[in-house]
């Protein structure tokens, strides 16, 4: 290539790629000096020719167009369709976002390849484009505006009235399918006497090709990672890549098994960033990007009217602002109270008063109060145009301290750059001349970062290229591993525009047309792919779910491979996969003992948590480990069984049942009231996760649900007389103290204690009652350890308070005046009396408090239903547990035993 050579590519990454190679070639040759050819983009070429021509005078400055970029372009068709729309009665329903894109492409396809749709072929959904192209030509005549594609014929026109400055030749690198307007570009520059050829970028002999079927998708991805790790330990100079039609949808499973493969040490937080020598071709949305997805979250954190928690909760604990390292644990903390305190949507001011308050409350939130005050003052209330927010965005960043103390990483770095240009992409909608808010404004934010797409540059020539199908090679390679070649896969299937007529669109030969011009473009790749390489194998799935799946046609010709293909292994799967011969195996399952005076919160529920699993009552009650809430709107069930108990508590305080059976209707619905209000009045103060009007309707819920539990205990008519309700008293069990918090004791008229356990859900199991290892301990507790003299405890139930089917359900010394093989729970058939069952409720109760004293905290339980409210529940690693022992089963199938 001489000086005077232009290099076109249709992508940057290409344009890259082949400025590489050409340095690289001039270095192996040992040379210290070269001319490098100008490598560009079509895009960008034809714009750096247009604004010499219009510096230099060449072309008229006067009314030349306005470019509309991607974005502006698409939020024009979706105004001129939303326009449309508001004449039909089910406009609201329609995909606006959706028809743009699909206009946007008729329109480019009308523009460039000048199709014509007769009139008498003119279905509604094409007359209606055709309506909405009109409105929006008119929109971009007002604008002074192009859409990319007429800009692009208006960059052609121009072309041919430049004098100078026009390169000797120019080479076309990578165009794999010619549109018209390409065709044109080269005809003008022949015109112009510009030398134009093919820049090749294939080899002249194919590829040795072979084709191996796997079972899966998920197989053809660890194939060609194992594949890639085999090829370069034999060859570690060598260069090679891995092609696939579904990059977008596989890069992630990609990405996670070669660092597993070749960079297990990215594991560790610290060595994340490791430079790989791996490259995929296809980028992510910039808005993926930690610290640029921090950015927008902090942005609607200000701007919007309501706020979710898990937003919230996201920016709380997001290192990206703020006095992230010094309130770390106060904000972390701060995210655990608004959790269950907060409803699951509240405002921005809300929050800040709810911080506030836990800042005089003695957490340590100055830096975010002062932050967060700072930025809400600085948030314009008026509309304005989006040159104007991009600055006020920044501005606001500024306030919050974005992006945080600590010291950036190259990838971030990169990402903060690219979120700079993407505040330029906002500055541009000016050019539809309109004023938004500041929610509008972050909106139209988070779309560009969503469709900006983000590729960091690497720090080391890859050896690994991953690619789509569709991007071709620089250079060739050594070797090519092309997966996902199947039927439905490859050649992609016909995708005509739904705008445009099918037969128009199949005579003009548009892409994605029909089936043979998908074929025949599928060809094309395909030679090229076997020209890019010296080997290339081809892989492809047998199934898909329960669906068999066929090789694609074009590997016809391509011999199979019957031999085992090697599958790369996650690492975990390594690890577990070894045998560690050499560490001995420990079955740690031994806490801390409890010493004398040692205090262990929890109560009953720490003796219930130990009888069903010991690990449980350590890791939750004797460590303190809790899971976070997650908060709802309005109530949960927790939250209303409890208002049900204070219901109650109010209700019975300094009444017995005979108030309850000698009271008039009007007396009783005004006590009940009563007692609704005040509960409810006292749970507005504690929390607000509750607005008035839900706080009335659950006033409704209330007083009917339990005035109807009072009229079945009043029908039933056992009279008692009221002990107390939520009862506190502290006992010792073995040593351990237990806070005994029961709902309900009453005494009978013969004098006998009953004890009451309000339930709002689903009737508890008393049938291990009987057992020896008792998992619903909190009844049998009360029996045993609240009186000193057993004698006087004569039943303890749990009274069923569910809107029908109100009922006591337990056991207590009336169930053994039944002959003994009739009784009823059945549990009891196994006990002479009342006392010998008494007797072994406190046994039990005993022993599992020596367990636990003991310090057992194995992970050992009969019921995995049982674990249905542990909070803990990733900490006893139940699926390992699993793995594990199907591991040792087959283990031991394997060795006869």
């Amino acid at each position: 290539m001489t000086s005077n050579t232009l290099i076109l590519c249709p992508s940057a990454r290409l344009a890259r790629s082949i400025q590489t190679d050409i340095a690289q070639q001039h270095l192996q040759a040992e040379q210290n000096q070269w001319h490098s050819p100008d490598v560009q983009t079509l895009s960008q070429w034809l714009e750096s020719v247009v604004e010499i021509g219009l510096l230099t005078g060449e072309l008229a400055a006067q009314n030349s167009p306005y470019a509309l970029s991607g974005f502006n372009e698409q939020l024009l068709w979706e105004e001129v369709i939303t326009q449309s729309l508001k004449k039909n009665a089910f406009g609201e329903l329609f995909d606006v976002s959706g028809l743009a894109k699909a206009a946007m492409e008729a329109n480019r396809y009308v523009v460039a390849w000048h199709l014509h749709v007769p009139r008498e072929h003119q279905a509604e959904e094409t007359r209606q484009f055709l309506l909405w192209q009109q409105a929006f030509q008119a929109r971009c005549g007002e604008l002074n505006a192009l859409e990319s594609v007429r800009y692009l014929d208006w960059q052609l026109s121009q072309l041919a009235n430049v004098g100078s400055g026009l390169p000797c030749r120019i080479a076309f690198a990578g165009f794999d399918q010619t549109a018209p307007q390409e065709k044109r570009l080269r005809e003008i520059l022949i015109a112009r006497g510009v030398q134009v050829e093919d820049y090749v970028t294939t080899a002249n002999e194919p590829a040795q090709a072979q084709h191996v079927c796997l079972e899966h998708d998920d197989a053809e991805c660890r194939a060609a990672v194992a594949w890639a790790a085999q090829y370069l330990a034999a060859q570690p100079d060598a260069v090679i890549a891995i092609v696939t039609p579904r990059l977008g949808e596989v890069r992630s499973q990609l990405a996670d098994l070669l660092d597993d493969v070749l960079y297990p040490e990215s594991v560790r937080p610290s060595l994340a960033a490791l430079p790989r020598r791996y490259n995929f071709s296809l980028g992510t949305p910039l808005a993926q990007q930690p610290v640029v997805q921090a950015a927008l979250h902090l942005l609607r954190l200000v701007t919007a009217y309501q706020l979710a928690y898990a937003d919230v909760s996201a920016m709380l604990l997001s290192p990206f602002w703020s006095a992230s390292q010094q309130e770390a644990d106060a904000r972390a903390l701060l995210d655990a109270r608004m959790r269950e305190k907060l409803p699951a949507q509240f405002t921005l001011a809300s929050f800040i008063a709810f911080a506030q308050k836990q800042h005089d409350e003695g957490l340590n939130l100055q830096q975010l109060l002062q932050d967060l005050n700072a930025v809400v003052a600085a948030v314009p209330s008026k509309l304005a145009h989006a040159a104007q927010w991009g600055e006020v965005l920044d501005t606001l960043l500024e306030h919050m301290r974005w992006p945080g103390e600590r010291t950036i990483s190259s990838l971030e770095y990169q990402a903060i750059n690219a979120w700079q240009k993407a505040l330029q992409q906002l500055a541009q909608l000016d050019v539809l001349g309109r004023r938004i808010s500041a929610n509008q404004a972050v909106a139209y934010l988070q779309q560009i970062c969503t469709n900006q797409v983000f590729q960091p540059e690497t720090e080391q020539t890859p050896a690994i290229q991953i690619l789509g199908i569709m991007e071709g090679l620089s250079a060739p390679v050594d070797a090519i591993w092309c997966m996902h070649m199947n039927d439905h896969i490859w050649p992609p299937p016909a995708r005509p525009n739904p705008l445009l007529p099918a037969f128009i669109q199949r005579t003009a030969g548009l892409p994605n047309a029909d089936d043979s011009i998908q074929a025949t473009f599928a060809a094309t790749i395909h030679h090229r792919l076997l020209h890019s390489a010296q080997q290339i194998t081809f892989s492809s799935s047998r199934t898909s779910g329960e669906s068999q799946l066929r090789a694609s046609p074009l590997m016809h010709d391509i011999p199979t491979l019957d031999t085992d293909i090697p599958l790369a292994e996650t690492l975990a799967e390594q690890l577990s996969a070894s045998a560690h011969e050499t560490l001995m195996h420990m079955d740690d399952h031994m806490a801390p003992i409890v010493e004398e005076g040692d205090h262990v919160s929890g109560g009953t529920g720490l003796l219930k948590a130990q009888a069903i699993c010991p690990a449980w009552a350590f890791y939750q009650y004797r460590l303190g480990a809790k899971a976070l809430k997650t908060p709802t709107s309005g109530l949960d069930n927790m939250m209303r069984g409890s208002l049900v108990h204070d219901v109650l508590e109010r209700f019975w305080n300094k009444r017995h049942f005979a108030d309850l059976r000698d009271m008039s209707a009007d007396d009783f619905i005004l006590a009940l009231k009563q007692a609704v209000s005040l509960t409810l009045e006292d749970f507005a103060t504690e929390t607000d996760v509750a607005s008035p009007a839900i706080l009335e309707l659950e006033h409704e819920r209330l007083f009917n649900l339990v005035g109807d539990w009072l009229q079945f205990e009043k029908e039933r008519g056992v009279a008692f007389k009221m002990i107390g309700c939520e009862v506190s008293k502290l006992v010792q069990i073995c040593g351990i103290e237990v806070t005994l918090k029961i709902d309900r004791v009453h005494e009978l008229e013969n004098g006998g204690l009953e004890f009451i356990d309000y339930k709002t859900g689903q009737t508890p199991k008393t049938k291990n009652w009987g057992e020896d290892r008792i998992t619903e301990p909190q009844l049998p507790i009360y029996a045993s350890f609240y009186a000193e003299n057993t004698q006087a405890v004569t039943g303890i139930y749990f009274g069923m308070v569910k809107v029908a089917d109100h009922a006591f359900s337990g056991v207590g010394e009336v169930n053994f005046e039944t002959e003994q093989a009739k009784r009823k729970p059945a549990f009891t058939q196994n006990f002479v009396d009342w006392p010998h069952l008494l007797q072994h409720w406190k046994a039990s109760i005993e022993d599992i408090a020596l367990e636990l004293k003991a310090g057992e905290a194995a992970t050992r339980f009969s019921d995995a239903t049982d674990l249905m409210y542990c909070e803990v529940t990733t900490l006893l690693r139940l699926p390992e547990r699993k793995l594990q022992f199907e591991r040792f089963q087959g283990a031991n199938a394997q060795g006869g035993v």
